[in-house]
C-alpha cells in the first residue's frame, strides 16, 4: 500500500491541471499514490489526468458533488496512511511530501502538519506575501488560535488517515468552509505543527472556488465559531473579546462584499443585501 494519498478534485480545471499534476509526479518522495476525482468535468481535464498513468487512479462521479462532499468520496478511495490535498490549479514544490513526512513520522502524536505557501496569480507570477504573511501560524494545542484566525493553507495539509476515522471527514453541510470546521474537528483532539518554508504555490484567480464563493464563506465561517462557543461555554469567557472582535471583522467584510455586489449587478436584490447588512458596520473595531 503507498504511505500517501493524494486527493485531486478536479472540475473543468484543464488550464492548469498539468502544472499540478506534473508537481506531484515530481516529488522527491515516491511511495504515494493520487486519487484523482473528477467531478462531471465537461472539458478534457479526464484525458489529461488519464494520460499520466500509475500511480494515479481515476474515478469519475456519477453526479456534481459540492467540494467537501466531492473530497469525503476521493477519500474513500484513499489506501494511504496520511492523507495530503492538491486542488487542480495550485502548484507542490518537489520536496513538501518528503518534508511533511518526516515530520509526521518523527512526532506519533501529530494529527495534521502544514507548511507556508507562496500565492501567485492566474499566470503563475508571484504576489509580494505569502499565506504566513496574511495568518500567522501556531503549533501545538492551537484549537483556540484556530477558532480566532483560519491560519492552515489546505494545499499545504497533510493527514494521518487514522485521525480522519477518529473525528470524521468533511462535513457536507458546509459549502465552502468545510475545510476550517475539519481543522478545528482536529485541533480539539491532536496536536498541530508546521514547516516555516513555503512548499507549495497558492493560485489566487478569480474562477477560483474561493473567489468565487467568497460571499458565502463569512455565514458559514460565523455558524462554525458559533457551534464551538455554544458546545464549550468556557471558550467564550476565556475569548470573548477576541471573538467579538474576530466576528466584527467577518461582519464588515461581508458589507464589503455587499458593496461590490451592489455595485456590479445593481438590482434590487443587491441593495436589499446591503441594507441588511449595515448594521454591523455599527460593531466595535476593538
Amino acid at each position: 500500500m503507498p504511505l500517501v494519498s493524494v486527493i485531486m478534485n478536479c472540475h473543468n480545471c484543464s488550464k492548469y491541471l498539468p502544472q499540478a499534476l506534473d508537481s506531484v509526479f515530481q516529488q522527491t518522495f515516491k511511495d504515494y499514490e493520487i486519487i484523482f476525482w473528477d467531478n462531471q468535468s465537461s472539458d478534457n481535464s479526464g484525458e489529461i489526468a488519464l494520460s499520466y498513468g500509475e500511480p494515479l487512479r481515476y474515478f469519475r462521479g456519477e453526479q456534481f458533488l459540492p467540494l467537501g462532499a466531492a473530497r469525503n468520496a476521493a477519500i474513500e478511495k484513499a489506501r494511504g496512511k496520511y492523507i495530503a490535498f492538491l486542488d487542480c490549479d495550485d502548484i507542490w514544490f518537489p520536496e513538501k511530501l518528503e518534508t511533511q513526512v518526516e515530520l509526521l513520522d518523527s512526532n506519533k502524536e501529530l494529527g495534521l502538519v502544514y507548511s507556508n505557501s507562496y500565492v501567485i496569480d492566474c499566470t503563475g507570477n508571484h504576489r509580494k506575501y505569502t499565506c504566513f504573511d496574511i495568518q500567522k501560524p501556531s503549533r501545538g494545542n492551537v484549537f483556540n488560535e484556530l477558532l480566532l484566525s483560519n491560519f492552515i493553507p489546505m494545499l499545504t495539509v497533510v493527514i494521518r488517515k487514522e485521525v480522519l476515522d477518529k473525528v470524521g471527514v468533511f462535513n457536507p453541510k458546509y459549502e465552502i468552509a468545510e475545510e476550517y470546521d475539519l481543522w478545528l474537528r482536529i485541533a480539539e483532539c491532536y496536536p498541530i505543527d508546521f514547516i516555516e518554508q513555503p512548499l507549495a504555490k497558492y493560485r489566487l484567480h478569480s474562477e477560483g472556488s474561493s473567489q468565487k464563493n467568497t460571499a458565502l464563506s463569512y455565514p458559514e465561517v460565523l455558524q462554525i465559531i458559533d457551534y464551538w462557543l455554544n458546545r464549550n461555554p468556557e471558550l467564550k469567557r476565556e475569548l470573548g473579546g477576541k471573538i467579538r472582535r474576530r466576528k466584527a471583522r467577518i461582519y464588515r467584510a461581508m458589507v464589503l462584499t455587499a458593496i461590490r455586489h451592489m455595485y456590479r449587478n445593481r438590482n434590487t436584490k443587491s441593495v436589499r443585501e446591503f441594507g441588511s447588512l449595515l448594521k454591523y458596520l455599527l460593531l466595535p473595531r476593538h
